[in-house]
């Protein structure tokens, strides 16, 4: 199955092992027509994620790449952490005007908001291998997740229920309604198998990714096709799988 763009990568400048110049051209060795540089929160241990002094180092390397390849469209992007069960994330106000879109989710290693949500959240999500979460944690999380969707300007939400369960079809239908893509990311095609059926239950698009963190894997959507051959209905709500440009959002 051929994707047209990449909209998750990740760099040196969080936890990736490649620069930002090597991802891009990776991306137009594999023909793509469109990448994104979207390196790990301000939440995240620092040797391992972005700072906004690092984020501004990132946007001149970027704005230079893009002198070099006028057939690629280089976005500049970040992923967010939600933080906290009222859907509190790492962006503070102002932070987005330095990026082209926002992605989130939530990630082990990630500061959270106070002690409340380290419990209310975190714990859960660390155990849920052992212990099945109950309805209630569920249904937080769920809640955690539509009001981090309608509170900040999420352009899409990576890699839903790794770790932290909801039901993605009430995620799915507050993401559809704000027009915000879920993604089916390519390390993650496990968990997505098992959301299908509340994702095709609503009318919510996706958005196929690598979340490549070495230049190798960058724009390598060759799982895809097992994966869409189980549920080709859901070609048609892949919007990378068109050829053009994707509108992300960029406003509550």
């Amino acid at each position: 199955m051929k994707i047209f763009g990449d909209y998750h990568t990740h760099t040196y400048f969080s936890d990736g092992r490649g620069g930002i110049g090597e991802n891009i051209a990776a991306a137009s060795r594999r023909g793509l027509e469109a990448v994104a540089i979207s390196d790990h929160g301000f939440n995240n241990p620092r040797a391992f994620s972005l700072t906004r002094k690092k984020a501004a180092k990132q946007a001149e390397i970027i704005e230079k790449e893009r002198s070099r390849y006028h057939d690629l469209r280089i976005y500049h992007a970040i992923e967010a952490d939600i933080i906290g069960t009222d859907g509190e994330t790492d962006m503070r106000s102002g932070d987005l005007e330095a990026f082209d879109f926002m992605l989130a989710g939530f990630h082990r290693f990630a500061k959270p908001k106070n002690a409340g949500a380290f419990f209310d959240m975190y714990v859960p999500a660390y155990v849920h291998k052992i212990i099945r979460p109950s309805k209630s944690v569920i249904k937080r999380n769920t809640l955690a997740f539509c009001r981090m969707i309608r509170r900040f300007p999420v352009a899409v939400v990576a890699h839903i229920n790794d770790m932290v369960i909801t039901d993605v079809k009430e995620v799915a239908m507050a993401a559809a309604d704000y027009g915000v893509y879920l993604e089916i990311n390519m390390k993650h095609l496990a968990v997505m198998r098992r959301a299908l059926d509340g994702i095709m239950a609503t009318n919510v698009k996706l958005l196929a990714n690598t979340d490549a963190h070495t230049p190798e894997y960058v724009g390598d959507f060759s799982a895809l096709d097992a994966f869409v051959k189980e549920c080709p209905e859901i070609v048609p709500r892949i919007a990378n799988a068109v050829l053009g440009e994707i509108k992300f959002r960029k406003s509550i």
